[in-house]
């Protein structure tokens, strides 16, 4: 076939070619650069990495989609079946309460594609972050849900959060297949990630959210609706009564568990009857009528150890709290003490973790707060150890150690 165009108009092609070109490239570019730094960079991406999906003006309803990636435990055995398989492990890691991981349980690993995936290149387990804090620790990037992947070592290669369906592939298929090609750059991406990770570690806790001025109690987050034991313990120590004693009866009606403890937290959205989910956003905008038409949101009645000793010592010391939720206060630490502490010992939970430094910590103030030394010389006499104290400066070991030698 003959060009018959002129010379000037082939030109023209030729340049418009060599642009379109180079746009492509920048674009392809940019996108190896996300997926880079995903890869190497745990923690909360900006919105326009992640999908933004707490910044998205949030439907009042959703329909949930079923996860269909088959998950196990992380412990026991996950790294050793890695191992085996020459895979790398897939840690999916949230609290109950975390809607954004149920909103990833709904899309990433309902998606056929990446469950194909997923089976084929990793071992997939989940955990849950209250129940083992210590993954937390280890792995978590700062926010929920962390996805974090794992050598079979045990060291983190990389971790981030919220990823949506269109970036987890990218994401974890870059690093797979760097692995797969080249096994011995795992030691690149496990140096980088234990740098980011200590970062992560140091940052401060985050304030708990909004309150609630229908119910009391305070949200999570504002854009994460559930009520958590550890946030109300932290304000029911407020120096505002008005808010302290709001967020003490939410506590009381909520939280309060017969004959000793408290749940671990209240769900941020309700499930209703027709099999949808109505986002805490519409359902708490609602006055109490409009909440209990709707239904009530689900109660995690989990107890643990650390958080439930953290919430009776702040109403052992609020100024704002009644006769009846301090006697309630005193009966969660003889619960705590008769169900999860053995010789000293605190469990997370009954049959769970156990020597958690924070839950050790969280118990003896408890303990002091309500005028029993003698239990928290129990447990400081067995947990005054290397371990213990690392979770806080050596000085308020010192000083706590100080302070048991006077009672």
């Amino acid at each position: 076939m003959i060009d018959e165009r002129t010379d000037e108009e082939k030109a023209r092609s030729k340049r418009t070619h060599a642009v379109v070109m180079i746009v492509l490239g920048a674009i392809m570019s940019l996108c190896a650069l996300a997926a880079g730094l995903i890869a190497l960079s745990p923690g909360v991406f900006p919105s326009w990495m992640t999908g933004g999906w707490g910044k998205r003006e949030t439907p009042a309803f959703r329909t949930p989609g079923k996860a269909i990636v088959s998950f196990t435990d992380f412990y026991p055995g996950a790294l050793a079946r890695a191992k085996a398989q020459d895979k790398i492990v897939l840690l999916h890691l949230a609290p109950s309460w975390s809607r954004e991981a149920r909103l990833m349980e709904e899309t990433v690993y309902a998606d056929a594609e990446a469950a194909k995936w997923i089976e084929a290149n990793l071992v997939a387990t989940r955990a849950d972050a209250d129940e083992r804090p210590d993954l937390a620790y280890l792995y978590g990037v700062g926010a929920w849900p962390t996805t974090a992947l794992i050598h079979p070592d045990g060291r983190a290669l990389a971790g981030a959060a919220r990823l949506t369906p269109k970036l987890f592939l990218p994401w974890a298929g870059l690093i797979a297949r760097t692995l797969k090609a080249d096994p011995a750059k795992a030691a690149g991406f496990a140096a980088d990630a234990r740098r980011r990770f200590v970062a992560v570690r140091g940052r401060p806790e985050p304030a708990p959210g909004p309150d609630d001025p229908v119910w009391g109690g305070v949200y999570h987050a504002p854009s994460e609706f559930a009520k958590t034991l550890a946030d109300q313990a932290l304000v029911a120590l407020s120096t505002d009564a008005v808010r302290a004693r709001a967020v003490l009866g939410f506590v009381e009606r909520f939280m309060t568990l017969p004959g000793g403890g408290y749940a671990s937290s209240v769900s941020g959205e309700v499930a209703l009857r027709d099999g949808r989910i109505e986002e805490g956003s519409s359902y708490f905008a609602k006055d109490d009528a409009g909440r209990r038409a709707a239904g009530l949101p689900s109660v995690d009645r989990r107890v643990f150890a650390g958080p439930n000793a953290d919430m009776a010592r702040a109403v052992l010391l609020s100024k704002a709290a009644t006769p009846e939720q301090k006697a309630h206060a005193r009966r969660t630490l003889d619960f705590i003490w008769t169900r999860f502490v053995h010789d000293g010992r605190v469990l997370r939970s009954a049959g769970g973790l156990a020597d958690w430094p924070a839950d050790q910590w969280s118990v003896i103030e408890a303990e002091l707060a309500a005028g029993r030394p003698e239990r928290a010389r129990k447990v400081f006499a067995r947990q005054d150890t290397p371990a213990l104290r690392a979770l806080g400066p050596n000085a308020y070991a010192d000083a706590l150690r100080k302070r048991l030698s006077r009672k």
